[in-house]
């Protein structure tokens, strides 16, 4: 199979086609007009404006604007059903039952629209997780801008804090490092160790870097606050 399957403009009844046809087979990418609305944990709709929709071939669908690393919404590995409204507008909805969750997208005019073949061959790592916290021990401000290290290694009450830093501000981060893709598990021990510290009188955020981070991961650590910052697979210096 080619990895290009369809690149064009298409009207919103062939857009729904397509999406049918392609889900779970091909990756599909829409540029168009579209409002949004969530529902789950929380609420939030965003009014109508031209935005990128990429869905998965696991039924991951994020859809972004036109600045920012992070998709303005998403919905990681979901169901999804597609329709052709009267209004001549597409509705895309995806839902997801652990935890309950819906989110839908309805696109109206015409939709520049991609169906691709993309690879899954994963990513190579070089160096261990030893080796990715001595560098960022080098360089903190690969973290934070004007960040200084603190301490490495640092024993709490739950657990050994891989990285210490400070801001130019004074405030304390912590960093917590996974060498490659980072659970939720990651995320819930360094929401531990920050409310640690915030008991103790301190202002501090909490930091995951890892290669890669789960959906579930990543919604937990926004739900609480905390970042996430995704580390090159580049070979590390000793």
């Amino acid at each position: 199979m080619k990895e290009i399957l369809l690149s064009r403009e298409v009207e919103s009844a062939e857009l729904a086609e397509l999406i049918a046809k392609w889900f779970k087979r091909a990756t599909i990418v829409v540029i168009a007009k579209c409002s949004i609305e969530y529902s789950g944990r929380a609420s939030s709709t965003a009014r109508e404006a031209v935005r990128l929709i990429l869905i998965k071939q696991d039924g991951t669908i994020l859809i972004h604007e036109s600045s920012g690393r992070e998709p303005l919404n998403w919905q990681p590995k979901a169901t999804v059903s597609v329709k052709q409204l009267d209004n001549q507008e597409v509705e895309i909805i995806a839902v997801r039952r652990t935890p309950d969750e819906k989110l839908t997208v309805r696109i109206r005019g015409r939709a520049l629209t991609t169906v691709a073949v993309l690879g899954d061959v994963g990513l190579t790592l070089c160096g261990r997780e030893e080796d990715l916290i001595e560098e960022i021990a080098r360089n903190p401000s690969s973290v934070v801008r004007d960040a200084t290290l603190i301490a490495r290694e640092v024993n709490t009450p739950y657990g050994r804090v891989d990285i210490m830093l400070k801001d130019s501000s004074g405030k304390l981060i912590v960093v917590e490092v996974k060498r490659s893709q980072a659970s939720i598990e990651a995320a819930q021990q360094l929401h531990r160790y920050v409310e640690y510290y915030r008991r103790l009188g301190l202002e501090v955020e909490g930091v995951l870097i890892a290669l890669d981070v789960s959906g579930q991961a990543l919604k937990y650590l926004r739900d609480h606050g905390l970042k996430y910052l995704k580390y090159s697979a580049k070979p590390l210096s000793s």
